[in-house]
This record gives C-alpha cells, sequence and structure tokens, in this order.
C-alpha cells in the first residue's frame, strides 16, 4: 500500500501569498466539428517504478546520537534530524503541503479532551498490527513508557514541545492498544495536537531495561515536591509583604500602628528572604541531579534499536550514512529501497555533482546561491523549484505615539505598499506576504491587504479617500504626479516626521524600509530610515520601546499561536497595542483544544489584526530546492525540501 503522503510529522514537528488577479477573458469557442465513429486513441502513461537508491547531497557532519539526544538540546542538529529523525513514529502527523493533521499509529481522527471542573484526559487508540523492526508488537506500552520517561527526565527542546510536564501530568495504559493521558492543567491545541500527539515514540522493551540504572540517578520526587511548596511559599509571602507595603501607606509615619506594620513587614521580608535562599539551594541541587542523569541517558547506545518510521538505518561508512526502506511503517512505502546522504564540503561541490548525475537533491539549510540559480535554470534535467519560508518580516509601529496609534493611518500606508512592487525591489528573493499566516490550513483566505490587486493609481486615490474621510487634510493633496505635503490630522496638527528603524545585518530590510520611506513620501508623510545594530534595535522595541516604526522579522511557527503572543497581554507588548476585541478573541482561542473550534478563533483573531494593522505584513524570504529524477505530490511546500528534510519518503522516480 502507498499512500499519497509518507511519514513527515517530525519534519512538520521540528520545523514558523494570495494576490488578487484578474480573470483573463475568455477565448472564442472553437467550431464544433461534426460527430465521427474514430476511435480516439488513448496515450499510455508512464508509471513510476521502484528505484533502488535516491542519492541526496549534504553539507554538514553527521553524528549518530540515540533518541534521547537527538530530540533534546543534546543532539539538536540540521544533519542528524534530516538522516535519522524520521526512524521513529509519532500518534499522529502534518501531512505536506497543507499540514492537515492524519492519523499515523494512532486510529481515527484526534480524540477529543474530557475535562471537569478538576482536570482533564484523554484516550487515544492505536492501529492493532503494527510492529517494529525487530518484529515485535507497537502497543500502548510503548507509547505510556515513552511519555512517561520523558516527563520524567523532563528533557527539553521537542521533547519537551510534545510532553510538556508543565501540561501532562502521566500517561497509562488501558489495555493492549488504549492509551489514556492526564493533563495537570486544561491543554490547549498547541498542547494536545500540536504537542502530545506528535511526539516521537520509542520501544519500550528495548530502552526500559538499558535505562533502568540511569533512572536511579534522577533527584528524588520529595525534592521536587519540597521545590513546588517552597515556590507556593515564597508567592503567598510576597503577596503579603506587598499588602502590608500598601497599608502603610494609609497610616501616619511614626505612629504606633505605622510602627508596628513597619516592624511585620521586616520581619516578613527576612523570613521571605529565608525561603528564597532555600528555594534556590533545592532547585540547585534538583538541576544538578537531573542534569548528570540527562547526561547518562544521552550517552546510551543505541545499537540495534527497534524503530518503526519509513526508514531506519543501514550504515555509515566515512562521507556516506545510508538509510533501508521499512514497509512494516504505517506511514506508506516509500519510491526507494534506500537513500544515500553524501557528504560535500561546500555547496559548489554538491552544485557539481547534481549536474554530473552524482546526486539527485541537493539538502541546504542555508538555501542555494543567488549566483548558482541561473547556473542551474539553464540544466533542463534539472528542477528548480522555488517557494516561500516561514521567515517573514512586518512592519511595527508604536501605538504609545499617538500619531501612530491610528488604524486608518495604518490602512492608507499599506495601499501605498505594493507586496509585489516591493518584492520586485528586492531581487527575487522574498515573496508577497498577504496576511499574518503562511500556512493553507490556518490562513484566513478570505482577508486581504488593503488595495490589494489594485494599481498604483488607484492605490493612491484609495489611501486619499481613508484619510480624508476619517477627517485627515493636506495643504497639498498628493496625486499621481504630485507628492502630498502638509498633512494633518483630525485635530489639524501637522504630523511629524517619523523614524523607521531597521537592522543593518539584513539587507533586504534595508531595501524594504527605503521603499516604504518612498511611497509614505508620496502620501505626505514623512520617515527618516535609520539603520541600527541588529541588537540595539531589538533592545529599543522590546525594551525602552523609545521608537516610532520598526522593522521586525520572525520566523512564524506551524501553529499560529504568535499571533496572540505578540499582543496579549496589552500592557506587556512591545506596541502598546490594545486592539478591540484582540484580548477576548485571545481568551476564547485559549480555553478551546478542538481544532476546527481553534481555527474559527484563529480566523477571527486574524480579521481583527487586518482590520488594524498594528503590524503590516511584508514578505517572506524565499528559498530554492534542486533536484533531478524525481518529482514530488506537491509543486510547492512552505520552506522548500529542505524543510522537509529533503522528503525522501515522498520523492517519486521520473520514469
Amino acid at each position: 500500500m502507498r499512500p499519497l503522503f509518507s511519514s513527515l510529522a517530525l519534519a512538520a514537528f521540528f520545523l514558523s501569498a494570495c494576490v488578487a488577479t484578474t480573470t483573463p477573458e475568455p477565448l472564442p469557442a472553437p467550431a464544433t466539428p461534426a460527430p465521427t465513429n474514430t476511435p480516439v486513441p488513448v496515450a499510455a502513461t508512464r508509471l513510476p517504478q521502484r528505484m533502488p537508491m535516491l542519492r541526496v547531497a549534504i553539507l554538514g557532519e553527521i553524528t549518530t546520537t540515540n533518541v534521547w539526544a537527538l530530540f533534546d538540546e543534546s543532539g539538536a542538529d540540521y544533519w542528524n534530524n534530516a538522516t535519522q529523525a524520521s526512524y521513529w513514529p509519532s500518534l499522529y502527523y502534518l501531512a505536506p503541503p497543507s499540514l492537515d493533521l492524519q492519523p499515523a499509529t494512532a486510529l481515527g481522527q484526534p480524540p477529543a479532551l474530557v475535562c471537569d471542573s478538576v482536570n482533564c484526559t484523554a484516550t487515544v487508540t492505536l492501529q492493532s498490527n503494527l510492529r517494529w523492526t525487530d518484529g515485535s508488537p507497537f502497543t500502548a506500552k510503548d507509547v505510556v513508557f515513552t511519555v512517561n520517561t520523558a516527563l520524567q527526565f523532563r528533557l527539553g527542546l521537542n521533547w519537551q514541545r510534545a510532553y510538556n510536564p508543565d501540561v501532562l501530568d502521566r500517561a497509562e495504559v488501558l489495555n493492549r492498544t488504549v492509551v489514556k493521558f492526564y493533563f495537570k492543567t486544561r491543554p490547549t491545541v498547541a498542547d494536545w495536537q500540536y504537542g502530545v500527539l506528535q511526539g516521537p515514540i520509542v520501544n519500550r522493551a528495548y530502552w526500559q531495561p538499558r535505562i533502568a540504572n540511569v533512572v536511579s540517578l534522577l533527584p528524588d520526587e520529595t525534592l521536587l515536591q519540597t521545590i513546588l511548596e517552597l515556590e507556593g511559599e515564597l508567592a503567598q509571602m510576597h503577596a503579603d509583604v506587598d499588602t502590608l507595603n500598601l497599608s502603610l501607606n494609609t497610616m501616619a509615619p511614626g505612629s504606633a500602628i505605622y510602627t508596628e506594620i513597619s516592624r511585620n513587614a521586616q520581619n516578613l521580608q527576612d523570613d521571605l528572604n529565608s525561603v528564597y535562599n532555600k528555594l534556590t539551594k533545592n532547585r540547585s541541587e534538583y538541576e544538578t541531579k537531573l542534569a548528570e542523569a540527562r547526561g547518562f541517558l544521552f550517552e546510551l547506545a543505541n545499537t540495534n534499536e527497534p524503530t518503526l518510521g519509513p526508514w531506519k538505518f543501514a550504515s555509515s561508512i566515512e562521507e556516506r550514512f545510508e538509510n533501508q526502506v521499512n514497509f512494516d511503517s504505517p506511514f506508506g512505502d516509500p519510491w526507494f529501497d534506500s537513500v544515500r546522504y553524501i557528504t560535500y564540503p561546500n555547496q559548489s561541490a554538491a552544485v557539481r555533482a547534481l549536474e554530473n548525475d552524482e546526486v539527485d537533491i541537493i539538502l541546504e539549510p542555508g538555501n542555494i546561491s543567488s549566483g548558482v540559480v541561473p547556473q542551474l535554470e539553464n540544466r533542463s534535467e534539472i528542477i528548480l523549484s522555488r517557494n516561500a519560508t516561514r521567515s517573514a518580516r512586518f512592519l511595527a509601529f508604536n501605538h504609545n505615539n499617538p500619531y501612530l496609534a491610528d488604524p486608518v493611518l495604518h490602512r492608507a500606508l499599506a495601499c501605498m505598499i505594493n507586496p509585489q512592487a516591493l518584492v520586485e525591489e528586492l531581487g527575487g528573493d522574498a515573496a508577497p506576504l498577504p496576511g499574518f499566516v503562511v500556512d493553507d490550513f490556518w490562513r484566513y483566505e478570505e482577508l486581504s491587504l488593503p488595495c490589494t490587486g489594485t494599481s498604483e493609481d488607484a492605490r493612491l486615490t484609495e489611501a486619499v479617500r481613508l484619510l480624508t474621510e476619517a477627517g485627515y487634510s493636506w495643504d497639498k493633496v498628493p496625486a499621481s504626479d504630485v507628492n502630498g505635503s502638509g498633512l494633518k490630522d483630525t485635530d489639524g496638527n501637522i504630523l511629524p516626521r517619523f523614524t523607521l528603524l531597521t537592522p543593518q545585518q539584513d539587507a533586504m530590510r534595508d531595501v524594504a524600509a527605503k521603499y516604504i520611506a518612498q511611497k509614505a513620501e508620496t502620501l505626505g508623510l514623512t520617515i527618516g530610515v535609520k539603520i541600527s545594530d541588529s541588537d540595539d534595535l531589538l533592545y529599543v522595541v522590546y525594551g525602552s520601546r523609545d521608537y516610532d516604526m520598526a522593522l521586525l522579522g520572525w520566523r512564524l511557527s506551524v501553529y499560529p499561536s504568535y499571533l496572540c503572543e505578540w499582543f496579549v497581554p496589552a500592557e506587556q507588548n512591545p506596541f502598546v497595542y490594545n486592539g478591540s476585541n484582540l484580548v477576548s478573541a485571545c481568551e476564547a482561542w485559549n480555553q478551546v483544544n478542538d481544532l476546527e473550534r481553534a481555527k474559527i478563533h484563529a480566523f477571527e483573531v486574524q480579521s481583527i489584526l487586518m482590520q488594524d494593522l498594528p503590524l503590516m505584513p511584508l514578505f517572506v524570504a524565499v528559498r530554492y530546492d534542486a533536484y533531478r529524477n524525481v518529482r514530488y505530490p506537491f509543486s510547492e511546500v512552505v520552506d522548500g525540501l529542505t524543510g522537509l528534510y529533503g522528503a525522501p519518503a515522498l520523492a517519486i522516480p521520473i520514469p
């Protein structure tokens, strides 16, 4: 059986443009010929055939590490993940290109959480006929062992993203194919569908005896309980000290009651300091023992470990690392029997190997050099695909400046900024970002930036209309051949000169800043571009907040919780934006753990942000992938093939 999509669960789990077009007029209909009885020959369709090997060029060193280290900070490495992350299964995975959630080892759609006033639980049923590469059955014991071990060692990075000890309490075996999860707090979609359900799973029979001695090195659970009790005591004491200090403001200094309350506050502060010192000592002891135990865990040998992904380890010799297909994987059968990863010293050597048909794909997380693109474009046998990435750029407004807190001004400026023209200024290294989300599954496609798809003159006309109807005025109204001047707000005050910050380390943002300033000048806005060191810019935006506008960049995650994290809580966000209904919309989103309901709330949040534009979407960086002899079941995918580690399980041989 070969489904359309094989497993890319871990690739999607470990890795952050809709422009209106005119419809061409229909061609005149050809004359209808008289019917005949001549049979129409059926063209033969050449189907792909299985191939022995897919050859992948890589540019880094591969180190074989065990699964516990691989998905933690200890073994985190692009090349290690590219070659080894697909060994282990998960309950569900994100299927490219749309990244919708699909069952892997689980049976059916993601189960709903059951919550009462005290806690939440969920029950997952597994497929009953799955087997590890050693022939042993995949059961609920494997899932439970993996989850509880990750929680017990409080493993970090991708382990923690899946099995977060602050959210997930434990997993239990109900029977051979049923697992029950217990949560400490009410989980969100990020915790459940984009967390637990996509975490890696290991073979219990192999690992349980191997980690037995390491488990004995873990700190005693009573130590953790002591820490939690001290944290609670400390929080209460802080509250009590604050209450006493506030009460002093209502008393006459020097009075008997003032003196008594002051003495009580000081005594409580002394006790607080003592508790804090105890807490610090216990935390240090706990973290030291935990780090020691993790260190031994990460060093355990993994020879002949049973796995269950679409690929399994075959060999590693010098600059060649090879995986073999696993036909018993729940993710379907790849078209290749093996994948060979060949290390090259640099990109130029890898490109030569591709041109000489020595490899089929180049993996280059740093992107293929723009100088190489024309060279490869001239080779008809090489496919050069261009894909948007998650590396997005936005124009941010500081709402502490009353002039820049007006959404009408944001929308008018958005009309002046033509995304297509902007990316042309950037020389093809970017693609338009028409909204706040890049993935199809979460993007609200009915939304668009103001003036999308209109001409330059129409953009200016609409920008002038928006400002005029809001009460703005000019000494000289802008026109197609005349820049505006003397732009006044609704109270008749001339808008001051604004400063736009951009980091010197990002050449694309420098170009974008100059383009924005030029378009703003047409509208009658004066914007000066200031190039700053990246660290200085981040301090100004997130620290002092002493800025007008800034060009900021983020790597957008697959689950778009960042839409609220940027702005909530309102008093802490660096843009000082407190949009109407945004806080309540985000609170509602965080209360749901149903995927479709979460999607509705995400759409609502996107609608609010598109109306106010506290951040204006500008562009995303693009990346190129180069390959030959194969094709894929999609033409475009966010972050390209390199973002999916080459997607060897999806590569289809070209006949």
